[in-house]
């Protein structure tokens, strides 16, 4: 797996490679979100249901720079970027586990 400060613990997600992303980039919902329970990870595609298999070698992992954040009370999003250090996606529901509420 190449080296991303994005973490994904969503196995069931179709994208996912050895907790590696390798969507082009992710959208995180949650535009009132005021926990981690209020966000997810609208990119995710379930792997039972999806007919697409990831690319893993011929993409780059996702990185925060590819993150576009809907979750306006995080204190990581700026203009809907993410500029977290480093991001986690849980494996229960895909929601976004590096929200803070600002």
């Amino acid at each position: 797996m190449a080296n991303s400060n994005l973490n994904c613990s969503a196995s069931s997600c179709t994208y996912n490679n050895c907790g590696g992303c390798y969507a082009s980039s992710i959208n995180v919902d949650g535009c009132q979100a005021t926990t981690t329970s209020n966000t997810c990870c609208s990119s995710y595609q379930d792997k039972a249901s999806s007919g697409f298999s990831n690319c893993s070698g011929e993409c780059n992992c996702v990185s925060t720079a590819n993150v576009n954040c809907k979750a306006t009370n995080c204190k990581h999003n700026e203009g809907e970027c993410c500029k977290a250090d480093k991001v986690h996606i849980n494996c229960d529901n895909a929601s976004c586990e590096t929200f803070c509420c600002k």
